[in-house]
């Protein structure tokens, strides 16, 4: 779980603009063979915005960060 945690904080900083550089595959390698459906990328903005919202992010930014998240989603659907 631990190298998992550090993979997804550099893939939500990096979806995000942050400082720490994510240097896995793409995200459309990355998911290759997975076949993710509609419902597993709702479910993970879902988990995305409880955590963020529990951690006092305001409503904006929440917003903001579910959007640039969405961009991704072309790449991670149906691989």
């Amino acid at each position: 779980m631990e190298k998992q945690r550090s993979h997804q904080t550099k893939f939500i900083s990096f979806a995000l603009g942050g400082p720490k550089q994510y240097s896995g595959q793409s995200m459309a390698k990355a998911h290759q063979g997975l076949n993710l459906q509609p419902a597993h990328f709702n479910a993970i903005v879902k988990h995305l915005n409880d955590a963020l919202a529990h951690f006092g992010v305001n409503e904006a930014d929440i917003d903001t960060a579910l959007t640039k998240v969405a961009t991704l989603k072309d790449d991670i659907l149906y691989k």
